[in-house]
């Protein structure tokens, strides 16, 4: 699992700032649990269970096991599992970005009509092949009248280079986003670039997002990223994130971080700023 808690001065677009005690800013707050049977030959039957933890009340903050909840198995072909899983969307936010997927300093979530979690899934994901590595993924929606979910991903990752490319076909929508990063040594940078569509709106949303994850001194580095994304010329958010993380240890670390988002809805344009620091602990 994870914890992570902060304090700091939290802002919402067209409101006033409130300070508060906040879970999950860096990276998401969970508890779960997994593991594995060798079965022989290879073969393992996998299982994983995550519940959200709601740090600064110490509730649940959604029902148990919302958060990853599947059953599989992982051999030489690969890895097959089925029940409440990441989105391959989601999973392609968190491998193209500084900052973690599941915390609120992340720039680039939400942009799409895709969930977080994909419930109801069957999810493949391929064995490494020199470099390339492939997923799709099957979302049951179990109600009439409306369209299964079907999602394919792949990536190729050499040395210090990481390409890659999603697309997902919903009942609510569609989305694609292609995604780079390259770690230099001196600092790892990264890119995402994508469009979604409601099947209700005829506008598509795009969005970009730039980052950097620059080492400095020992165990502490500096993350930064800024993206916008615009759905017509009223609908518009422009946010930029800059952040400080220093690791205590393997497990514990301390941080510190801003954002800053211009944010234009119907004509009205509103500066919104928020700060905090904390700390996080995974077990």
């Amino acid at each position: 699992g994870n914890l992570d808690v902060a304090v700091g001065s939290f802002e919402s677009a067209f409101g006033k700032s409130v300070t508060r005690v906040e879970s999950g800013i860096e990276a998401g707050s969970f508890i779960g649990f997994k593991g594995q049977e060798d079965l022989g030959g290879g073969l393992k039957a996998i299982f994983k269970l995550e519940s959200v933890i709601g740090m600064d009340t110490g509730a649940t903050t959604t029902n148990m096991w919302t958060r990853t909840s599947e059953l599989g198995l992982t051999g030489g072909f690969g890895t097959v599992t089925l029940g409440n899983s990441l989105s391959l969307n989601f999973l392609a936010n968190a491998t193209y970005n500084p900052f973690p997927a599941t915390g609120m300093l992340n720039v680039s979530q939400n942009l799409f009509a895709d969930e977080t979690y994909r419930k109801n899934a069957v999810t493949y994901v391929s064995p490494n092949l020199s470099g390339f590595t492939g997923a799709v993924q099957y979302g049951a929606r179990e109600t009439s009248g409306t369209d299964d979910t079907y999602a394919a991903q792949v990536n190729y990752a050499i040395a210090g280079l990481s390409v890659g490319g999603t697309y997902t076909k919903a009942d609510e929508g569609k989305a694609w986003q292609l995604g780079a990063s390259y770690d230099f040594g001196v600092a790892k940078a990264f890119a995402q670039y994508g469009q979604g569509k409601e099947d209700t709106d005829a506008n598509w949303t795009k969005f970009y997002q730039l980052g950097v994850s620059v080492p400095v001194v020992a165990n502490g580095a500096v993350l930064g990223s800024y993206g916008q994304s615009r759905t017509d010329s009223d609908n518009r958010t422009r946010e930029f994130t800059l952040a400080y993380d220093y690791s205590l240890s393997k497990r514990t670390g301390l941080y510190a971080g801003l954002v800053y988002a211009n944010v234009k809805e119907a004509g009205d344009s509103d500066n919104v700023t928020t700060y905090a620091v904390g700390m996080r602990h995974a077990f």
